[in-house]
């Protein structure tokens, strides 16, 4: 599980976090992901970069709507989108996360069969990191920019799935 944010800034130039890579928390069911592991994300990737008065946008994945996640995101000032329940598909980096996986296919085919071991899990985490970087930013200015026109066919649709 991968966590990063897309913006353009005040000037106008399209910006990207780092590429987080999610810890699991064992204390969750199936060692799985929690509202922890989502904050600590949040700690790496977004406390940096976030401006007050930003509009954060996240889906309502479990983790993403926590209680925990939400006096999070309130105790830091962090302003956030209230998302239609069944529309992640407004959610413009989920397209990013097709993108790097295609990238990740394309220039580490080899990691396809990636053992267990440690070295494997850290040369997968470098991979992913350095694709996140290779993806265009023309491709990631479009998506933001693609934001009234999801909203529309979202508003269309009455917050169902859109063509998006």
């Amino acid at each position: 599980m991968v966590w990063a944010s897309i913006w353009i800034d005040s000037r106008g130039r399209t910006q990207r976090s780092p590429l987080v890579i999610m810890n699991r928390d064992p204390s969750s069911a199936r060692n799985g992901y929690s509202a922890k592991s989502y904050i600590e994300a949040l700690e790496e990737g977004l406390l940096p970069n976030y401006r007050p008065g930003e509009r954060f946008m996240m889906d309502n994945a479990r983790i993403h709507t926590a209680q925990r996640t939400s006096e999070f995101l309130m105790d830091h000032g962090i302003w956030t989108v209230d998302f239609p329940p069944y529309s992640p598909d407004l959610n413009p980096i989920e397209h990013l996360w097709w993108a790097l996986k295609r990238l990740l296919q394309k220039h580490y085919p080899h990691l396809s069969t990636r053992g267990r071991s440690q070295e494997e899990w850290d040369q997968f985490c470098e991979a992913l990191k350095d694709c996140w970087r290779r993806i265009p930013t023309s491709l990631i200015r479009r998506l933001i920019l693609s934001m009234p026109r999801r909203i529309q066919a979202c508003q269309r649709t009455r917050g169902y799935q859109t063509k998006y």
